[in-house]
């Protein structure tokens, strides 16, 4: 019989969940850290349980599975719906809660990681969180929020609605701040109580690998017309519209002709509207170059001379892990992480920052020339350090597992001076 076959346990299971309800953000930070744990801990095996609906479209670490939540998206109004089914936004968010309950309870982990949403997507992580903390405490409970979730107003009025500061003090064992303190306080920005800071720990950015692909093959690839390359990407592509096309008038009304080619990464997220559109305006330019969607977007920045982007958080930590020069437009509207991430960073000198409310084709294509032109400022160099203090962090709060957590891969850090972190 099937139930009588034994097989070896592993030296440890983690669950990570990401709700994932707009943009590729959640799962790509995720699929991050994965990556890393697994390459750190060679017998872990790892379950992820997602509300992407492109999650099939990534690479999975070994001994990696992972579960597909219902998709929920929001509206042009900022409300949540479900994005496929027709059925009420209540039963789905129900079954998205009865799956991942379902999940955590069969797989009993040794450790679960909940990104960016302490309570989940409209409460669905809560009857996990509890179950685990009062039938399973060997499960150690873990949140890993991003260096800026909101303005910090909209950010305290959810928490209390939602019950987060509760979940906070008695029910996580181990609170992550992927960013640095010095740059956005997570804990004074949003009110955190001194039960809570006493268990968050700022780990800084989590700092991404080179790409899979040398710089020439790359470039080889599209194949370029002329020795400068410009990456334009807006992450997902859901609301990157307005970004492409600012780039796309500029080179149209360009007086200075061919200078540089122009890889413009659309995400898997872009309307057909929207590409349809993007496609009719490309024309027979031969140094304007469209790539549906890549998840080694990382190879495609390390071949480039100048990357822009819109200011999410992944984008920004592969950015800054490559030491591009970089031109950040973040979204504003309907949350200002994006903004707020973009204006601590400028104010440091790592990235250059376009207001949405001041993008225009002249405007972005004047920065890019600026920049391709400066070739001898050097680009201040950032610790991006975060998933090996991650691993440390894991490390303390679960010593009895036998890995040498301490001996997590590091990621090599540019040799420019570093900028200051006070």
């Amino acid at each position: 019989m099937i139930d009588s076959i034994r097989y070896p346990s592993p030296a440890a299971t983690a669950m990570f969940y990401c709700h994932d309800s707009y943009g590729l953000g959640h799962l790509r930070r995720t699929l991050t850290l994965a990556n890393h744990i697994r390459a750190s801990v060679p017998d872990m095996s790892q379950l992820i349980v997602t509300g992407s609906p492109v999650a099939e479209g990534f690479s999975f670490p070994r001994d990696t599975d992972y579960i597909k939540l219902p998709a929920i998206t929001k509206n042009h109004a900022g409300e949540y719906e479900p994005r496929s089914l027709s059925s009420s936004l209540a039963a789905v968010r129900n079954m998205r809660r009865d799956i991942l309950f379902s999940a955590a309870q069969h797989f009993q982990p040794d450790f679960l990681i909940v990104d960016h949403a302490p309570a989940g997507l409209k409460g669905e992580a809560v009857a996990t969180l509890r179950h685990l903390k009062h039938h399973r405490p060997e499960t150690k409970l873990i949140v890993g929020l991003r260096d800026v979730i909101d303005e910090a107003p909209k950010v305290r009025q959810a928490w209390a609605r939602d019950g987060v500061y509760e979940l906070l003090d008695d029910v996580y064992d181990l609170i992550l701040v992927y960013g640095h303190r010095n740059f956005y306080d997570v804990v004074r920005e949003y009110g955190l109580s001194p039960k809570a800071a006493d268990k968050t720990r700022f780990v800084g950015y989590l700092g991404r690998p080179p790409g899979t692909r040398p710089r020439d093959e790359v470039r080889a690839s599209l194949p370029m017309q002329t020795d400068k390359l410009v990456v334009v990407t807006a992450g997902g592509g859901g609301d990157g519209k307005e970004l492409f096309n600012a780039m796309l008038q500029g080179l149209r009304r360009n007086p200075r002709g061919l200078e540089f080619d122009c890889l413009i990464v659309g995400g898997p997220l872009m309307s057909d509207a929207d590409r349809s559109s993007l496609l009719g305006q490309l024309g027979k330019r031969s140094h304007v170059h469209f790539l549906d969607f890549t998840d080694d977007l990382t190879s495609y920045f390390g071949a480039a001379d100048v990357v822009v982007s819109m200011g999410g958080y992944n984008s920004v930590c592969e950015i800054l892990s490559l030491g591009r020069p970089s031109i950040i437009v973040p979204r504003a509207t309907p949350r200002k992480e994006q903004l707020i991430r973009a204006e601590v960073l400028s104010r440091r000198g790592l990235i250059h920052m376009i207001h949405p409310r001041d993008l225009s084709p002249e405007r972005l294509l004047g920065a890019t020339w600026g920049l391709l032109a400066d070739t001898t400022s050097a680009q201040p160099a950032l610790p991006m350090d975060g998933l090996r203090n991650v691993m440390g962090a894991l490390g303390s709060l679960m010593p009895h597992l036998p890995q040498a957590w301490d001996l997590a891969p590091r990621l090599s850090l540019p040799a420019e001076s570093a900028v200051a972190l006070a």
